[in-house]
Formats: C-alpha cells, sequence, structure tokens
C-alpha cells in the first residue's frame, strides 16, 4: 500500500507539469498574438497620422488656392463690369452715329453742301494752326540755339576779361597799390594809375615810372588786341574847371600817345577828359584828392560777335 501511494503521487505531478505547460504555451500564443496585433495597430496609427499630415497639408494648399480663386473671381468680375461698361459706351457712341448718318443721309442737297464746306473749313483752319504751330516749333529752336550762343559768348567774354585782369596784375605787380589798382567792374578791367606815378603836378609829361608801367601794359595789350581801349583823366577839384579840363585832356592825350609808341593800335584807343566831375572819393582832404587826380585806362572786350547774334 505504501509502495502505491508514492507511485501514484509521481503520476499526479507529471500529469500537473503537462498542464501547466500547455498552459505557458497556450499564454505564449495570446501574448505574441497581441504583442503583433498591437505592433500592427502601432504601424497602422503611424501611417494614419502621416496620412493626416499630408491631408492637412493638402487642405491647406486646397484653402490657398480656393482664396486665389475667390480673388481671381473678383479680379475678373471688376474687370467684366470695366468692359460691359466699356462695351455700353462704345454701343451708345455707335448709336449716336448711326443718327447723325441717318440724319446727314436724310439732309438736303443744299444742307449736305453747307456741310462739306464747313469741313473744308475746318480742315483749312486746322491746316493753317498746324502750320503756325510747325513755324512756331522751328522758331523756338533757333532762339534756343541763339541762347546758347549768346551764352557761350559771354563766357567767353568773361573768361577773357579775368584772364586780361590776370594778366595785367601780373604784369604791374612791382608797382604799389597806392600807385596803381587793377579792378574788373561791369565787365571791363580798369587800369588805375595815380598822378604821382605819371604826372609831376600840374604836368602834362609822363615821368620815368609812368612810362615804365605803360611799357609793361602796352605789352599786354598788344598780345591781346582784341581788346578796345579808352584812357581817361581825372583831376581833383582845385583849381580853374575849365583848366581841369584842358589838364585831364592833355594827360589823356599823353598816356594814348605813350602807348602808340610802345606799338599800341591807335585805331583801338580813345582818349577822354573827365576833369573834376566824376571824383572817386571826397575833395575834402589831401587824401581824396590825391584819389581823384588820376587817369584810368579802361579795357574792353570787343563785342561784335554778341552785336552779331543780338542782330
Amino acid at each position: 500500500m505504501r509502495t502505491i501511494i508514492p507511485v501514484f503521487l509521481l503520476l499526479l505531478i507529471a500529469l500537473s507539469g503537462c498542464v501547466s505547460s500547455r498552459k505557458f504555451e497556450d499564454s505564449e500564443l495570446a501574448r505574441r498574438k497581441l504583442q503583433s496585433d498591437y505592433d500592427d495597430a502601432r504601424k497602422k496609427a503611424a501611417n494614419y497620422a502621416e496620412e493626416n499630415t499630408v491631408l492637412k497639408t493638402a487642405m491647406d494648399k486646397a484653402q490657398k488656392d480656393a482664396g486665389n480663386l475667390r480673388s481671381d473671381l473678383t479680379l475678373a468680375r471688376e474687370r467684366y463690369d470695366q468692359l460691359d461698361k466699356t462695351n455700353k459706351d462704345l454701343l451708345e457712341r455707335y448709336d449716336r452715329l448711326m443718327a447723325q448718318n441717318e440724319m446727314l443721309l436724310n439732309a438736303t442737297t443744299s444742307e449736305k453742301q453747307d456741310l462739306r464746306v464747313q469741313l473744308a473749313t475746318k480742315e483749312k483752319e486746322l491746316n493753317d494752326r498746324e502750320r503756325r504751330t510747325q513755324q512756331l516749333e522751328r522758331d523756338l529752336g533757333a532762339r534756343e540755339q541763339r541762347v546758347r550762343e549768346l551764352e557761350a559768348a559771354i563766357k567767353d567774354k568773361e573768361n577773357k576779361i579775368a584772364d586780361l585782369r590776370n594778366k595785367v596784375t601780373q604784369a604791374l605787380r612791382s608797382f604799389s597799390n597806392t600807385d596803381l589798382t587793377v579792378r574788373e567792374e561791369k565787365g571791363k578791367v580798369y587800369v588805375s594809375l595815380s598822378q604821382d606815378l605819371l604826372f609831376p603836378s600840374g604836368s602834362k609829361t609822363i615821368n620815368t615810372a609812368g612810362r615804365e608801367a605803360l611799357s609793361k601794359l602796352s605789352q599786354v595789350l598788344n598780345t591781346n588786341p582784341e581788346i578796345n581801349i579808352t584812357v581817361e583823366g581825372h583831376t581833383d577839384s582845385d583849381g580853374d574847371d575849365a583848366l581841369n579840363w584842358d589838364l585831364s585832356v592833355g594827360r589823356a592825350t599823353s598816356v594814348v600817345k605813350e602807348l602808340t609808341k610802345n606799338s599800341v593800335d591807335p585805331k583801338r584807343i580813345i582818349a577822354a577828359g573827365r576833369g573834376e566831375h566824376f571824383p572817386v572819393a571826397g575833395n575834402e582832404s589831401s587824401a581824396g584828392k590825391a584819389q581823384n587826380r588820376r587817369t584810368e585806362i579802361i579795357l574792353t572786350p570787343k563785342l561784335d560777335v554778341l552785336y552779331q547774334l543780338l542782330d
């Protein structure tokens, strides 16, 4: 009896082990199926997410395209409205022309002739106006060209005056400013020489310093033959007016003679006496009188080109 019991126990244990092993295998199979189902579900979820992103992008693009289409539709409607209005205007104009044409066709021969005369008159007026306009345009072009030439001539004159002033100043730089000054004024160069530089008191005879100054000035004048020369004698208010006239004229003439001795063309020179009547300072003081006792050599460019342009 004792022997049978252990054998039975062993059999029972063996059977229990077999049952447990099957359950384990079944459980493992179930677990693997669940894992496979879970993995499939995750893949499907990822695919769904990717498809959702693609669909969202497509939807955004579709919405944008729809917005553009709405804008295009609005623009197309506006253009259509404009074209429709233009078309209506054209139709109205066409109707008016047709009505006018009908009136013309129905007009009498006399009325047609009157209309033809009026039309010919209008055409002649238009042609005359066009010819006048063309002539005005030609005149305007000629005037503009003339203005340009005048501006160029004036600029050339200004350049020559500035160059002449510089040359005269350079030639006479060795003389004192109290005895000799050079200035440019109103398109002319004024060389003012004091009495003390040119003449003894009350005399018309040029002294050594004066001849030297006039010699240097003559060199500049001879290299600029297009310059006209005016020599003006001036005195202060002392003494008799008539004698001052004579003295100013005599001194101007003496300077002219000296310039011609230095080969300056006499045809370019004018001598004038101004007496006491064009002072540059007051005659109440000795200094003022000294400034008034002077000889001015006025250098003026020839304006032949400007006169030709003005004519």
